[in-house]
């Protein structure tokens, strides 16, 4: 007695094939647009994030300036400002520069200097002074 064979691809088994090759193509690019929108948000909410603590951060120095004591204070660091009757000392480096009250050296301006020069309001009375001599 021979055993009969099954053909190995029957039409039933071609038509599912390319019914699964169909839906593969059908919803590959759905599924690449969904996959594409998931990464751009989670792109665009860690920059929210980022964006929201660089406002937090900002409202906190806002807030931090709406209080005179602050002001006060960095006016008298950063440009220097005392009150009448206060007494200003600057420690120079050897360059004539100002040392920073930390120790370490503040950053280097843009302007370059030739030597050392008084503070402003001495320049403005020697001038004074050389425009009487000079009369």
């Amino acid at each position: 007695m021979a055993v009969l064979r099954r053909p190995r691809f029957t039409g039933r088994s071609m038509v599912i094939t390319a019914m699964a090759l169909f839906l593969v193509v059908v919803l590959a690019s759905p599924v690449q647009t969904y996959l594409n929108r998931r990464d751009t948000l989670a792109a665009t909410e860690k920059q929210q994030r980022q964006l929201q603590a660089k406002v937090t951060e900002l409202q906190h120095q806002s807030s931090q300036w709406a209080d005179p004591a602050y002001v006060e204070r960095e006016a008298r660091s950063r440009l220097q400002y005392v009150r009448p009757g206060d007494t200003l000392y600057t420690v120079l480096n050897a360059d004539g520069s100002p040392k920073a009250a930390d120790g370490t050296n503040p950053p280097a301006s843009g302007v370059a200097r030739a030597g050392h020069q008084g503070s402003w309001n001495a320049t403005l009375w020697g001038s004074v002074r050389n425009a009487d001599a000079a009369s």
